[in-house]
């Protein structure tokens, strides 16, 4: 043989080909459907009657008998409410022997509308039986397990769905695309708000569709509905376990809970603690951020013993929280320096309230970080100042002098010196 000579393979795909049949096929459906509904209120008395004087046994007879026009117009107005259950039976039976693509895709449609209705349920039984839902190209062997279970489920098609939706590996927004489960449809409401209220309490569904996803979902529900999501979310867990997006969006809807109470009153009281110690922990963080001497690190273990975080916010004010305990508050300035401890009531009534003052205001910054850096142990009988200590040294010996102090103050004792 020549070396020159080449064997060359040739695969030809009819691309605008198969496109134009399909956009055929699609004009013609429309007008079945059209030529249904000018025909429908003419046709559809005649058909019903003989579907009713017609037995069972002879239904698929009638079946091979009626045109195309006469199962659109059947369609048309599915399902027959105001007919009896045998009648509606036979209808879906007749049906069911002249599925093809475009009759299952209607009543899949029609599902997605009234997926209540025990009828359209039966239908979508049948017609799986027929076809195994052709019409969807489903070509995963697992999601069409699911929908086999989904169709025989006790409690109705829709719920048997939702368990797709909760245990399925695949990312909800192209679940429902691959359903063609149709945007805002009651199906698709539905099925992502029971999916959400019975996955919520885990992170499975959270990790496989991402927290962002989630959040859109969250959003589109009203105040009522979102706080029965919420509170699913919040009680299943700690603040530690927070997810960021999620919860920044809750304070957003709902408002911070320390400045308003009465759109978190569904949550518990334990539950709501942790939501005041996620935020304080936030709090701390923004204001401890790129502190070399790891500050936060050290608060944040005292999360289910402070009480609340302040910081100043007027303008020209120095860089300070107030973090408070039951009994005492600890001052800490941006500049690592010392850490001021007072008694709760003198700190409120001799320094908060100093900074409220338009004296204070006036003031540079370096002179009201000093009106912050009170050392009289009393003033006008009230306790005031306790201590002060340093961050200085190595993160393990400054926290060890602040632990041991710590533990005193939080027992009460006030008067501990090393």
């Amino acid at each position: 043989m020549d070396n020159n000579t080449y064997i060359f393979n040739f695969t030809f795909t009819p691309k605008k080909l198969s496109e134009a049949r399909k956009h055929v096929q699609k004009r013609y459906e429309d007008i079945d459907l059209l030529t249904a509904s000018q025909i429908s209120g003419m046709r559809l008395p005649k058909l019903l009657e003989l579907i009713r004087q017609t037995s069972e046994d002879e239904i698929e007879a009638l079946a091979r008998q009626l045109k195309k026009t006469d199962i659109m117009v059947l369609l048309y107005q599915f399902p027959h409410h105001m007919e009896t259950n045998e009648t509606q039976k036979k209808i879906n039976l007749l049906v069911s022997l002249r599925c093809n693509s475009t009759i299952g895709n209607y009543v899949w449609g029609i599902f997605q509308h009234d997926y209540q209705n025990i009828f359209v349920q039966d239908l979508l039984r049948r017609l799986f039986a027929v076809e195994s839902f052709s019409y969807l190209n489903v070509n995963n062997d697992e999601l069409l397990k699911g929908i086999a279970h989904a169709l025989v489920d006790k409690t109705g098609l829709a719920r048997g769905m939702v368990q797709i939706f909760m245990n399925g590996k695949m990312k909800t927004e192209q679940l429902l695309k691959t359903l063609k489960i149709k945007s805002e449809s009651p199906i698709e409401d539905f099925i992502m708000y029971q999916m959400l209220y019975g996955s919520l309490n885990k992170d499975d569904v959270i990790r496989r569709d991402g927290e962002a996803f989630l959040c859109q979902l969250l959003d589109r529900y009203p105040i009522h509905s979102y706080q029965e999501l919420m509170k699913i979310y919040l009680e299943a867990r700690e603040h530690s376990q927070f997810h960021p997006k999620i919860i920044e969006q809750a304070v957003i809807r709902l408002h911070d809970p320390r400045e308003r109470m009465a759109d978190w009153e569904f949550l518990s009281e334990s539950s709501l603690n942790e939501v005041n110690r996620w935020l304080l922990e936030i709090e701390l963080q923004k204001f401890f951020e790129g502190d070399t001497n790891r500050r936060f690190e050290y608060w944040k273990r005292y999360l289910h013993y402070i009480t609340n975080v302040v910081q100043l916010k007027g303008y020209n004010d120095p860089k300070v929280a107030f973090i408070y305990f039951d009994h005492f508050v600890v001052v800490e300035f941006g500049n690592i320096g010392a850490a001021y401890f007072y008694h709760k009531r003198g700190f409120e009534r001799f320094i908060l309230s100093r900074t409220q003052q338009s004296e204070f205001k006036n003031k540079g910054l370096s002179a009201k970080e000093n009106l912050l850096k009170e050392t009289d142990k009393s003033k006008n009988g009230e306790l005031l100042y306790i201590h002060k200590l340093g961050h200085h040294g190595y993160f393990d010996t400054w926290t060890a002098k602040f632990t041991r102090h710590m533990q005193e103050y939080m027992d009460g004792y006030f008067d501990y010196l090393e």
